[in-house]
């Protein structure tokens, strides 16, 4: 141990020697001068711009809504006046609420039903052909709260449909929805009064969908 220990004593020594007896080499501290002489021809290369990282865009949604709900909302969205800054996509929603006719007992009393609808003007409904209790019943609209049940139910009434009946069916439904990507405080602003004229709807922000998903206003899926 000893020995490796003044071997490498010897080495340093050695090299330290050898930096100070060296010859100055080119571009050392002599020729210093001669390159700030040079100065004038030193090209400064200007930094490369930081790349901008990418932000998702920001949206506020309002619904959603179903197909007999939609009309209504739409022409609210029209008379806003804000044309392809705000369009509608399709959405999932726990609908808890229907409007319905109770089952009838055959096929020919369901459409007799359907014929009388048809006269009254009620264009939405869907005739219930699966096996349980509710078969032959006719489903009239499918709603997320029972607020906006029953408003419909009143409707419906005004039109003379005298059968129809709000009742609980909780099942997951594709509405929709309208979308307005990144607005300004003064669109904010409209579609949080519609929000409030409509029962049952919410206003909520969300990230941006792809581009492509939501459609123009008037248009859906």
């Amino acid at each position: 141990m000893r020995r490796l220990f003044a071997v490498l004593v010897l080495a340093n020594l050695a090299l330290a020697g050898y930096a100070l007896l060296a010859p100055s080499k080119p571009g050392s501290e002599a020729e210093l001068p001669n390159a700030q002489i040079r100065a004038d021809e030193i090209r400064i290369v200007p930094p490369r711009p930081a790349v901008p990282v990418a932000r998702r865009s920001a949206c506020i949604e309002w619904g959603p809504f179903s197909a007999t709900e939609l009309p209504a909302a739409q022409s609210a969205v029209d008379a806003l006046g804000l044309g392809d800054r705000i369009g509608t996509m399709q959405v999932q929603a726990v609908a808890g609420w229907w409007v319905f006719i109770p089952p009838l007992d055959s096929e020919a009393q369901v459409e007799r039903k359907i014929s009388e609808l048809k006269d009254l003007g009620v264009t939405e409904y869907y005739a219930v052909d699966s096996a349980g209790d509710m078969r032959n019943a006719i489903s009239l609209g499918i709603f997320r709260t029972e607020e906006a049940a029953n408003n419909f139910l009143a409707e419906l009434q005004a039109k003379g449909v005298r059968s129809a009946r709000v009742g609980e069916r909780e099942r997951r439904v594709s509405q929709t929805a309208f979308v307005s990507r990144n607005p300004d405080a003064q669109i904010s602003a409209r579609m949080a009064e519609l929000a409030n004229r409509f029962a049952g709807s919410e206003l909520k922000a969300i990230d941006c969908p792809p581009l492509g998903e939501a459609l123009p206003a008037g248009e859906s899926r």
